[in-house]
């Protein structure tokens, strides 16, 4: 089970789900400057009263301040949190266990919260008929779930420095003329919770057989997010109907002579599944420091009972990410 929509639609198989495909930079670029038009699946699960992600990325605000609290290198990862992740991966066996730790240590929404929802979703999303409203329901339930975390951290005495990705963005949030809201500072949480779980889970899936110390995102052609029409409305020259569902598709990696507008960049980070992106730059800290362990991570999820991550690989010194 991931919080990503669109691999929780594939994974599922449905025989016909009727999606409308709209692929490149461009086509979705403008796609994603009309949150107002075209819907995360999430809000058809769980309306909440923030701004989507789509509205998020479009504030460049909201993207420095992505830039402030979350490594854009492996370097300044390794510097920041390292320490942290290492004591984890000494002391967990379990993937899910050990993804639960280092995403509670470092983010800041508690393990027991993220397991929880993982517990709940599958039940909640029989109550779904739709299965693209269904693939969101993970997603939903965590978006929820982090805005009571927040409310609680903002509430709470003051501990002294940042210790968490949540008490950086709650630090940095009041800085100048208008304050990003508390409902903002949970969609950024969630969205960085997701892509740091989704990543991490995947890379830490692989067989135990598997020698190639193969990055996060790699396998991955695109980038897949999943939209509800809510009107009716002309796309590069066709008709888009009211109530069609979209999944939009980029390339995992930023073509580098033709770069992404600031908002598409940022939510191309943001995917699990980027090359570049955010949960790559948690991922391959993660995974590197399990190999530094030198033990097997046992995979306890349905149907994985032989899957392993394999220490046998050499650590990714050489997966280096551009700068954010």
């Amino acid at each position: 089970m991931l919080f990503n929509p669109a691999a929780n639609l594939i994974g599922a198989e449905d025989a016909e789900l009727g999606l409308r495909v709209i692929a490149g930079d461009v086509a979705v670029g403008q796609v994603c400057c009309d949150p107002a038009t075209f819907v995360e699946v999430t809000n058809l699960v769980v309306p909440h009263g923030g701004r989507t992600v789509e509205e998020l990325v479009l504030d460049a605000r909201v993207r420095a301040l992505l830039r402030v609290v979350w490594p854009g290198r492996p370097a300044q990862a390794r510097l920041a949190w390292g320490g942290r992740v290492a004591a984890q991966a000494r002391r967990h066996h379990s993937v899910d266990d050990l993804v639960a730790a280092v995403v509670g240590d470092v983010i800041g929404v508690p393990p027991g919260v993220l397991r929880e929802v993982l517990a709940e979703s599958p039940a909640a999303g029989r109550f779904c008929p739709d299965p693209v409203v269904r693939a969101g329901v993970p997603m939903a339930l965590l978006r929820t779930a982090t805005a009571e975390v927040v409310r609680k951290a903002a509430g709470g005495p003051d501990t002294g420095a940042p210790d968490t990705v949540l008490d950086e963005l709650l630090f940095w949030r009041g800085l100048g003329h208008e304050p990003v809201s508390l409902d903002d500072v949970a969609t950024l949480v969630t969205a960085l919770t997701a892509a740091a779980w989704d990543a991490t889970r995947v890379l830490l899936s692989r067989p135990a057989d598997a020698d190639d110390p193969a990055p996060p995102g790699a396998g991955h052609e695109a980038i897949g997010w999943l939209r509800v029409a809510t009107q009716s409305v002309m796309l590069g020259g066709a008709p888009v109907p009211a109530g069609t569902r979209c999944l939009l598709l980029v390339d995992a990696t930023e073509p580098e002579a033709h770069p992404a507008r600031p908002p598409l960049h940022t939510l191309r980070w943001l995917a699990p599944a980027a090359t570049d992106g955010a949960g790559a730059t948690f991922a391959r800290l993660v995974a590197d420091e399990v190999l530094a362990a030198g033990h097997h991570l046992r995979d306890e999820s349905p149907g994985s009972a032989s899957r392993a991550f394999s220490p046998s690989a050499q650590p990714s010194s050489a997966w280096a990410l551009p700068a954010a």
